[in-house]
């Protein structure tokens, strides 16, 4: 057994290695999370150290590896909810045949979600429809920034890469086509991913003079202060003063915003409001 001075040492190296892995993973530098984790892990087994390497692994496309770590996890701990939700999504990558084929794409923007305070008319949370069964669809991750791309009347929304990942329901599709081809500008993250649904997160980041009589999304979206408490970079969240609850399931963006679980967007509103649109530009 080690003395008490040299644990002490040991332990705040390891406090010291967790921070900056953390760090690198908050700027995207997932090889350099990877290789501090590694070197975490000489000092000790831990499920939260191999969810982290997973992770890294992950954001690299390096789907076999990430999926050997996530392993250890569970084998550390059994129940750990973290692990088991990737190993669901790393086996349905691996299954089609990307053991390490994504390794090339471009790194993954996570959007800082206290951006998207909910502010009626200006924040919406929706579904995506037409989402299709492909790798780009199973690797998405809560946080990460979507793009739009605007072809007549339909938005789809695309990832880094420029891979469709869904499009936008006809009404809200149509009406955000207008505002953006009118100069409005919208940030956009993914709020939710799993096999049944992929959800958004839309935010007006600008609106064009031209369209100050239009609201983006009219309808309460919310109740109350509801806001988005922090940004979560999945297994990676500081929770380094709070060690019980790194255990705890990775908490979709829905859990974190009050009100209603079903209440998304007034569609009804917006059908309205847009046949008030066409009155006021009369």
């Amino acid at each position: 057994m080690l003395p008490v001075a040299k644990q002490d040492e040991k332990q705040r190296i390891r406090r010291r290695l967790q921070e900056k892995a953390i760090e690198l993973a908050a700027m995207n530098r997932w090889d350099e999370a990877a290789e501090i984790n590694r070197q975490i892990l000489q000092l000790g087994e831990d499920p939260d150290i191999y969810n982290r390497l997973g992770k890294a692994l992950m954001e690299q496309g390096l789907y076999t590896e990430s999926h050997d770590a996530y392993q250890h996890t569970l084998r550390l701990n059994p129940t750990n909810t973290i692990a088991r939700k990737n190993l669901a999504r790393l086996d349905a990558l691996i299954a089609r045949g990307f053991g390490s084929g994504q390794a090339n794409r471009k790194p993954r923007q996570q959007v800082d979600l206290r951006m998207f305070i909910t502010e009626t008319g200006r924040t919406a949370i929706t579904a995506l429809i037409d989402v299709p069964r492909t790798a780009a669809v199973d690797a998405l991750v809560t946080g990460e920034k979507m793009d739009f791309r605007v072809e007549g009347k339909t938005v789809y929304v695309i990832d880094a890469d420029g891979t469709t990942v869904g499009r936008l329901e006809p009404k809200l599709g149509q009406r955000l086509a207008e505002l953006i081809n009118g100069g409005n500008r919208y940030l956009a993250a993914i709020a939710q991913s799993d096999p049944r649904l992929v959800r958004l997160l839309i935010r007006e980041t600008y609106q064009d003079p031209s369209q100050r009589n239009r609201i983006s999304f009219p309808g309460k979206l919310g109740e109350g202060a509801a806001y988005v408490s922090g940004l979560r970079y999945e297994e990676y969240e500081d929770l380094l003063d709070e060690p019980d609850e790194i255990d705890e399931p990775d908490a979709d963006l829905t859990d974190y915003i009050t009100g209603d679980e079903e209440e998304e967007l007034g569609l009804d509103e917006i059908e309205q409001d847009m046949g008030d649109d066409d009155g006021m530009e009369e």
